[in-house]
């Protein structure tokens, strides 16, 4: 009888992301033209598409985009900032001056060959182009024409001048307000000014609302196989962001609380939270009251603490329960490393007074731990890629692992304007005399 391989081999062999350049593209008949400007947003939601394999067309001012130079404290690799260079991936650029109208024609032509159209320009500039969705629908009635905004297409905010920063995104969803330290009762900030609003450290106020718009886009290409139609999508960045928001607004609607920063706590359950230790810090996870026993249990705090005659988790979850039980749990987990406290939770697991039942804890890692996690290696999502341009980089790449038609990252980025010759003479026959006067005039 014939041994069954295990599922993990079976499925390694299929999806391993070391093979994917040998398979289809999911969406290698789909072209995108990416208008978006001055948005990390609009550059992540092209990146998705362009891993699955559409051919993303990115479409920049002559001069280049202003998302090319932001990049931690300056640096340039090769004259472009860091954050771009995660997220040219994949994509043909060209540039063209849609303030031009021969740039907005030339963009028209290029219109009737694409299935997808992605810009970021305040609600109102692409209408007032003569190229806005329902001028370009009588152009291309099959068009998908996916619009990301800092308020949307609508609202007494839509037609706002503040720009559409992710900071701005994350300021005005209402998450960040309750992200942070908490502040001591009967203090203010000037005797703590460390307990305010903390942002996000990435940049997530544009990547979620990207994913939602790539999302989108997909349902809206599933929508048009169907029916042939195209249509204008709409997502607002602090609107899709505010999507995270859990459990806030029913807690607010039915009990009328506004939820308030917790620290590294969370009002929603005990045990969950990171702690400190001799080397870092931990997450710690014991949702269910037999967990957190055992985490006292575990640290020699079980009579200590009267963990035997613990009998309902709720009570632990009140905000002063939480606020007096955190410094005694944080004072424990100080006499161990992580690797001894990850240590102590296993061994628990299967020596413990209620094994197998142990808390969840997990180290806390930087950057580097990451990179050089085996796991992750294993998985490939730190793989260097070798760019024909700017050299072998580790760019981290999307996680889709499937079996018939992966995401790969084929080369890193482009400089400005790097496809023209290319593109214009694919789509519109441009020659290099042709391309020589466009960019004379400042077309291109």
């Amino acid at each position: 009888m014939q041994t069954q391989q295990p599922w993990s081999d079976w499925v390694k062999e299929r999806d391993d992301p070391k093979i994917a350049h040998t398979k289809p593209e999911a969406l290698d008949d789909i072209t995108v033209l990416d208008l978006s400007y001055k948005s990390y947003a609009g550059c992540y939601c092209s990146s998705l598409l362009a891993e699955f394999g559409a051919q993303v067309l990115r479409i920049e001012p002559p001069e280049g985009d202003f998302i090319r130079t932001c990049t931690p404290y300056g640096m340039l690799y090769k004259g472009e900032g860091l954050n771009y260079l995660t997220e040219g991936r994949n994509k043909f650029h060209i540039t063209l001056n849609l303030k031009k109208r021969e740039g907005r024609q030339i963009l028209k032509a290029l219109v009737k060959q694409v299935d997808v159209l992605i810009e970021t320009y305040r609600p109102g500039v692409m209408d007032n182009w003569g190229i806005g969705y329902e001028q370009l629908k009588e152009i291309n009635p099959s068009l998908i024409f996916a619009s990301i905004t800092a308020y949307g297409q609508f609202g007494p905010m839509s037609r706002s001048r503040m720009p559409d920063y992710d900071n701005i995104a994350q300021a005005r969803s209402g998450i960040q307000s309750g992200t942070g330290e908490v502040m001591p009762e009967g203090k203010s900030y000037d005797e703590c000014p460390w307990a305010v609003p903390t942002k996000a450290g990435p940049w997530i106020g544009w990547v979620q609302p990207a994913t939602f718009m790539a999302v989108g886009i997909l349902a809206a290409l599933h929508w048009r196989g169907i029916t042939g139609e195209g249509q204008a999508l709409d997502v607002a960045t602090a609107e899709a962001y505010a999507r995270f928001d859990d459990y806030a607004a029913l807690w607010y609607q039915g009990a009328g609380v506004v939820a308030e920063r917790f620290g590294s706590l969370d009002t929603a359950g005990w045990l969950y939270c990171f702690a400190p230790t001799k080397d870092g810090a931990v997450f710690l996870g014991g949702l269910r009251l037999e967990m957190w026993q055992a985490f006292a249990d575990m640290v020699g705090k079980w009579d200590e603490w009267g963990a035997e005659n613990w009998t309902n988790l709720t009570v632990f979850t009140e905000k002063e329960q939480q606020l007096k039980w955190a410094p005694l749990v944080f004072a424990e987990t100080r006499k161990y490393t992580n690797e001894e406290l990850v240590r102590m939770s296993v061994e628990y697991a299967t020596k413990g007074r209620l094994a197998p039942i142990t808390p969840v804890v997990a180290p806390v890692c930087s950057p580097e731990e990451a990179m050089k996690d085996l796991n992750w290696s294993e998985r490939g999502i730190f793989t260097p890629v070798k760019d024909p341009v700017y050299g072998e980089l580790i760019v981290a790449q999307a996680q889709h692992k499937m079996t018939e038609t992966p995401i790969r990252t084929k080369w890193v980025c482009r400089p400005v304007g790097y496809d023209n010759e290319h593109i214009y003479l694919k789509y519109m026959g441009f020659g290099p005399s042709k391309l020589k006067r466009l960019k004379e005039k400042g077309v291109i």
